[in-house]
């Protein structure tokens, strides 16, 4: 892991309003160590192991997956995912009308299955949340816990 989980669990835990003391007794710290360990992992001096990062992601209500995504304050980084997903012929990039687009054929049989329902799935949703059909709060609920599916996903849709 990287120092992008540390950002990642930073970013989570103000999004939640949570001290890091407040985070730190959640997952079970002592009251002495609490608010030190986690500057520790969102500063980068530590990293979390496997079972605390599932702790500290139950915590923060988001999935383990959400705090583990690459650093995308590197460019570089950025532009190699991006590539990534290009070379699994997930998406294309085209400049249409003076923008940068991403493009999937969702009706491509060598795009998986399930790669095509997950992005007409949040396709479906972030039109929902642009036409205020869903909230903001619903929206970031369901990104940031994929890909466990709320209980009211199907109001959502």
């Amino acid at each position: 892991m990287s120092m992008a989980v540390g950002k990642r669990i930073r970013f989570f835990r103000k999004l939640r309003g949570m001290t890091q003391k407040e985070l730190g007794k959640a997952v079970g710290f002592s009251s002495r160590t609490d608010s030190i360990r986690i500057a520790q992992y969102e500063c980068g001096a530590r990293t979390p192991k496997p079972e605390l990062l599932k702790q500290i992601s139950d915590a923060l209500n988001v999935s383990e997956d959400a705090l583990t995504t690459p650093d995308f304050e590197s460019t570089t980084c950025l532009m190699h995912t991006l590539f990534a997903l290009e070379d699994a012929c997930f998406f294309d990039v085209f400049s249409l009308a003076g923008n940068i687009e991403l493009w999937s054929d969702t009706e491509d049989d060598s795009v998986p299955l399930a790669v095509r329902v997950m992005l007409k799935t949040w396709a479906e949703l972030r039109e929902n949340y642009m036409h205020d059909k869903i909230s903001k709060e619903e929206y970031d609920q369901w990104r940031y816990n994929f890909p466990n599916i709320p209980k009211n996903e199907s109001e959502m849709i």
